[in-house]
């Protein structure tokens, strides 16, 4: 007896171990790339606020140096207002009065007269309608 005739099919081949999409130490390196990344974007956000914040402040100080100036301002013209100065000026100037020992004088300014405005010349006679087409269709005016 012979035996039986063997099929030659090839066999499958050894379960091979798989390798992982990425490594331990390449997903460490995603991540940290990932966070470097978060942390850069959070940094250049908040540099942008304190630029604007540093913005504000400037222009704010500035305003407070203006109105610092302009308070002086106000303050010395308050202080000369309650002065005696500033009563016996507006005393002379607007109250039309005088002091003891002083005589009051009001400038009259004697106003010029206009100068009367010269009648305009006469018109010239306008003449009739038929003169005005014959001038226009013939280029010539008529002997009248």
């Amino acid at each position: 007896m012979t035996p039986p005739p063997t099929l030659n099919v090839p066999s499958p081949p050894p379960p091979a171990t798989r390798k992982p999409p990425l490594t331990v130490m390449q997903a460490l390196a995603l991540i940290g790339v990932v966070v470097g990344l978060l942390v850069m974007l959070d940094l250049n956000q908040r540099l942008a606020a304190a630029q604007r914040l540093e913005d504000a402040r400037n222009q704010l100080s500035t305003e407070v140096a203006v109105l610092e100036n302009e308070q002086v301002v106000l303050q010395t013209q308050v202080a000369y207002a309650t002065s005696d100065a500033a009563v016996i000026q507006w005393a002379h100037e607007g109250g039309k009065l005088a002091q003891p020992g002083e005589v009051l004088v009001i400038p009259i300014v004697p106003t010029a007269q206009p100068t009367p405005i010269p009648p305009p010349p006469p018109a010239p006679p306008v003449p009739p309608n038929w003169i005005l087409w014959w001038n226009l269709f013939f280029d010539t005016p008529l002997e009248s």
